[in-house]
């Protein structure tokens, strides 16, 4: 191309605009402020603008879905910003798009879920200004963020921070950017704490400040964009926090070192400027897929009836529903119960379900009525893996009447039919939904089934569609069962981010198995991961006391050590 890119952002960040600008480009920035769906190829005639790159920046406020994007001929981009807040909806949108950016890495397997054209890391940027001395930064240490019983971990790390730097601690709220930029400047340390365990913007923004940022242990992800020990300090739990802030304060020269590498790599690597430019790298290589008329209305109907699943979208319901109605395969046209027919009957029976809440019952009934007809009683091989996998279990629990209390009879006879057709079966011919919601957690498992990204479940309300939503279920029709609680307590150990969860999950069990050492073993150290080193002696040390008396030393030190290759908490234990 001769001449300068033509770009249209749509809820672009501000600086990504005078970066793309610097570029060369010519820029028409678009910021709608409804939610819903939103013509971009009116729009774009309204604009009289014709771009190479269409590029739609994803918003946590207005939730904007863009229509028309069939009719666009420039390279069309998304780049999903919160993809573990919002990957239950983002998989099927994604597909409208030629090329697909995700500030996570650990989540483009979900945004991949309906197949994704053509994916790529992006993480977030930095901010771009200058380094202060840290002899002229005011505090050893400062947090910027929202506490509240919604983000009990980050409370907590609070509270531990004032206990730790009681005078040298600062904590604000609500300050505006440049506010909070000025602050992290001002500040030599800033300690980290991430809702799902995702790489977060506080990362780059106290780094892009040349704070010591005194992170989480995210992985290998994290450490790509900043190296641990050399531009950050990783924090496996509240004993480490507690370590790297003492030298710290010990070791100004260190600090400083730190601090200084954190911002040379952030200018060097993490700048608005660099993101701009793999944008335009990638978006230049990217075909452009043809995406047809029909299809285009498919993947954004279905994106639309999973925002309203989860209701996000309240009063759209039946509105989405009509548009359901119109896709193929939703008539349950069995002889092509193909992957995507198999996602429009998921999508059309969850928001049927959800209506049914709304007091709009026959929908529900009549889809499965004409589905149990229709489907050969004997195990299915198009509803044993994938999408068909997803649609039996969805028949299963709404037959099982589940997320719908006092509003109807659970009929496990069909509910058992359609398990049986993707080949489960609780064990032992057990009675009752919680057997066969175990069994379907299970199997959910081997086929390496993970969380919706994003998506508040709730079992008073919802249709499970993952394992740790099976095993919530059955614990809400059965709370305190065992198999359940332990089952859910490894589950959620394999979920960055969900240890308040496991917290509350291992505290139940612990009182209900109070001889098993291993579960105060495993209370201990989650508390220690969410900032309660007080709570976590104290369950190590009951551990320790019910593994003797129980004639289990040697077993418990071998747990310990596996536990503790640093073996720090050993060394904190035997003070």
């Amino acid at each position: 191309m001769n001449r300068p890119f033509r770009v249209c952002l749509v809820h672009a960040a501000g600086p990504l605009v005078p970066a793309l600008q610097s570029l060369g480009c010519e820029v028409l920035s678009l910021s709608p402020a409804e939610s819903g769906v939103y013509d971009m190829h009116a729009e774009l005639k309204r604009q009289g603008f014709e771009p190479d790159i269409l590029l739609q920046c994803e918003r946590l406020g207005p939730r904007l879905l863009l229509a028309g994007l069939e009719q666009i001929t420039a390279v069309r981009v998304f780049w999903a910003l919160d993809p573990h807040l919002n990957a239950f909806w983002h998989a099927p949108y994604v597909r409208l798009f030629d090329l697909v950016f995700s500030t996570q890495r650990r989540w483009m397997p979900h945004l991949a879920a309906c197949g994704a054209p053509r994916l790529r890391h992006l993480p977030w940027h930095a901010p771009e200004g200058p380094f202060l001395p840290f002899a002229e930064r005011s505090r050893l240490a400062g947090f910027v963020g929202r506490l509240g019983p919604t983000r009990p971990a980050r409370t907590w790390l609070a509270e531990l921070m004032r206990e730790l730097a009681p005078q040298d601690f600062a904590l604000e709220d609500n300050l505006d950017f440049p506010a909070m930029l000025d602050f992290y400047r001002h500040t030599k340390a800033v300690p980290n704490e991430s809702i799902t365990g995702e790489v977060n913007f506080r990362l780059f923004e106290a780094a892009g400040c040349g704070c010591v940022v005194l992170a989480q242990d995210l992985g290998p992800e994290q450490a790509e964009l900043f190296e641990p020990g050399r531009e950050m300090l990783v924090c496996a739990d509240a004993l480490e926090l507690a370590e790297n802030l003492k030298l710290l304060a010990k070791s100004p020269r260190l600090a400083e070192t730190l601090g200084r590498a954190a911002w040379e790599r952030a200018q060097a690597e993490h700048l608005p400027l660099a993101r701009a430019k793999t944008i335009l790298r990638e978006a230049a290589e990217a075909p452009r897929q043809h995406l047809a008329s029909q299809d285009a209305h498919f993947w954004l109907t279905l994106a639309l009836a999973n925002l309203c699943e989860a209701g996000r979208l309240p009063g759209s319901e039946e509105a989405v529903a009509e548009r359901l109605a119109t896709l193929p395969g939703v008539q349950a046209q069995l002889p092509r119960l193909d992957e995507n027919a198999c996602l429009a009957l998921c999508a059309r029976l969850r928001l049927a379900h959800t209506l049914k809440r709304l007091k709009r019952p026959n929908e529900l009934s009549a889809l499965l009525h004409a589905l149990d007809v229709q489907l050969p009683p004997e195990p299915d091989p198009r509803l044993r893996h994938g999408h068909g996998l997803a649609l039996a279990l969805t028949c299963s629990m709404c037959l099982l009447d589940l997320g719908q209390p006092g509003q109807g009879t659970p009929d496990m006879a069909a509910a058992l039919r359609f398990s049986a057709r993707a080949g489960i079966t609780p064990p032992n011919n057990s009675e009752g939904p919680v057997p066969l919601l175990l069994a379907w957690a299970q199997r959910l498992d081997e086929a390496g089934v993970r969380a919706r990204g994003g998506f508040a479940f709730d079992a008073e309300e919802h249709l499970p569609a993952s394992p740790n939503e099976c095993l919530h279920c059955a614990l809400h029709l059965h709370p305190g069962q065992q198999e359940a609680l332990r089952a859910l307590t490894r589950g959620l150990a394999r979920e960055p981010g969900a240890e308040v969860l496991r917290l509350g999950l291992l505290s139940e069990l612990s009182l209900r198995a109070r001889e098993d050492w291993r579960v105060s073993l495993e209370l201990g150290r989650v508390c220690l991961q969410t900032f309660r080193p007080k709570s976590g002696f104290e369950e190590l040390r009951l551990a320790a006391h019910l593994a003797q008396s129980l004639g289990q030393d040697q077993e418990f030190d071998q747990a310990l050590a596996q536990a503790d290759p640093s073996e720090r908490l050993r060394r904190a234990l035997a003070r």
